[in-house]
């Protein structure tokens, strides 16, 4: 067993060598958003503009190259942890590790390339990894060392992508299932008031970012614009109702025009590469975000304001636009919206495999729990 042990490792760290020539072979890829992490944007959240500016400055105009081997590297050691994090505790063997090796290196070396990228997916995937090999760990062993552990990884997620603020829920079941279990809700009580304040704290060193480097002490300018796009998508005509200010409602005619006229708006949309309105509406999210809404958000705010005002007004207005608007075409919205997560599993057969290996998982867990 031990003979097999050490040479599933072996097997393990021949992938990730071929792994890593594969990668270094291609060359990293700009996306649009990239010049945003590049430049410091104040749209863009801290943590991958540092870690740019960190590379640059050891690898210099070579910090491609850099980018590459580092994601990758901390990639690999993210997958290594997992595993190893699964075998502690003999949740699978020799032979389904270097499976399960193969199967996260996936998004590297297919499709994206995530290491390839000038964008914080991997990164963002590495440290969620981690974190989710630290909750598992603490729900296995009761060890709360692994949840004061994974506070300041999740902070580092956090100000990367904010949109695994539902890691923070995921923590917080964990400890009330323990302190349940255990009868130790006392003992829990640092780190479930760590985790609902982790979020304030992240929320500092993004404001906090932003002040030192563009200037204004404020969230990422970017929220609303994103919560915005779908709502303007379903929206009809007859909403300029909704909305009392002058400003807020020429911004929503103009935009409402435009999407229409562009065939960008739920009831009127250019069918010819994409059939459904789930698949324009993920499709085309960038174009509608940035073609009318953004155009015509900056076209109504003060002209005098710098480009960095103009960012965090726009974000004022747009969020303060949406709930109206989603309320309102509420139905529209929520079709789309659960589509749009069943796409994002990779279609709803995938999606249904995933849950039932949640549910084995989490039964063999409660099995095994019993046998303890």
């Amino acid at each position: 067993m031990k003979w097999f042990q050490q040479k599933s490792k072996l097997a393990i760290g021949i992938i990730f060598l071929i792994a890593f020539v594969w990668v270094l072979r291609h060359p990293v890829v700009h996306y649009p958003d990239s010049a945003g992490y590049l430049e410091m944007h104040i749209i863009r959240t801290p943590g991958y503009p540092l870690f740019l500016q960190i590379i640059q400055s050891i690898f210099g105009e070579h910090y491609e190259i850099g980018v590459i081997i580092i994601q990758f590297l901390f990639g690999c050691f993210g997958i290594y942890y997992f595993i190893q994090k699964l075998r502690l505790y003999t949740i699978i063997n020799g032979f389904f590790s270097v499976c399960l090796a193969f199967v996260l290196l996936l998004p590297f070396v297919t499709g994206l390339k995530i290491a390839n990228n000038v964008l914080t997916e991997s990164i963002s995937y590495t440290l969620y990894l981690i974190i989710v090999a630290k909750f598992m760990s603490f729900f296995i062993s009761k060890n709360k060392k692994e949840l004061y552990y994974s506070l300041p990884i999740l902070a580092l997620l956090l100000i990367i992508r904010y949109q695994f603020i539902y890691l923070i829920p995921v923590a917080l079941g964990l400890l009330f299932w323990v302190s349940y279990v255990e009868k130790s809700l006392k003992k829990q009580l640092l780190l479930i008031v760590l985790f609902i304040t982790l979020p304030l704290m992240a929320s500092l060193i993004d404001r906090t970012y932003h002040k030192a480097v563009h200037g204004h002490f404020v969230s990422t300018p970017w929220t609303g614009m994103n919560m915005i796009t779908l709502p303007f998508f379903v929206s009809d005509a007859e909403d300029e109702t909704l909305f009392e200010d002058a400003t807020e409602k020429q911004f929503f005619q103009n935009t409402h025009h435009d999407l229409v006229t562009s065939q960008m708006n739920i009831n009127n949309f250019d069918a010819t590469v994409f059939p459904t309105p789930t698949q324009f509406y993920i499709g085309q999210f960038a174009n509608i975000a940035m073609g009318p809404i953004y155009k015509n958000g900056v076209a109504v705010l003060d002209a005098s304001l710098t480009e960095n005002e103009k960012f965090i007004e726009l974000n004022q207005m747009t969020s303060n636009m949406t709930m109206p608007l989603l309320w309102d075409n509420f139905s529209k919205w929520k079709h789309i919206y659960i589509q749009n997560a069943i796409h994002g599993f990779g279609g709803f057969k995938n999606l249904l495999l995933y849950l039932l290996i949640a549910f084995y998982s989490i039964y063999m867990l409660w099995k095994r729990k019993e046998k303890q």
